[in-house]
């Protein structure tokens, strides 16, 4: 099989999952939590950020999204340092900054 063929069964699978992501868990910040993970997983980081920037633009900053937001880059870092050996920058410094709160006077 082509790798043309995989890539296309490969985001079809992807949307499936995603498609039956939203339906089992309707519109959440925790279903957006779960997509983005889903697309860190596949290796496919910006789209996750995409996806995270988008979910705190739909939910607003409330702390339950603020915590779900940072969690999500978090898992974005690990993942992806995982999976190569470079983070990418925007990502390392948004958990760098997630990671060491400036202290407030």
């Amino acid at each position: 099989m082509q790798l043309n063929q995989l890539t296309d069964i490969s985001q079809a699978g992807l949307q499936l999952a995603i498609r039956e992501i939203k339906e089992e868990m309707f519109d959440t910040p925790q279903c957006d939590y779960t997509i983005a993970k889903l697309l860190s997983h596949c290796g496919q980081f910006e789209a996750a950020e995409r996806h995270i920037d988008d979910m705190l633009l739909k939910w607003g900053a409330s702390p339950d999204v603020v915590a779900l937001t940072d969690q999500a880059y978090a898992d974005m870092t690990a993942l992806s340092a995982s999976q190569t050996s470079k983070t990418p920058l925007h990502i390392a410094q948004h958990a760098s900054s997630v990671a060491q709160p400036s202290a407030v006077a």
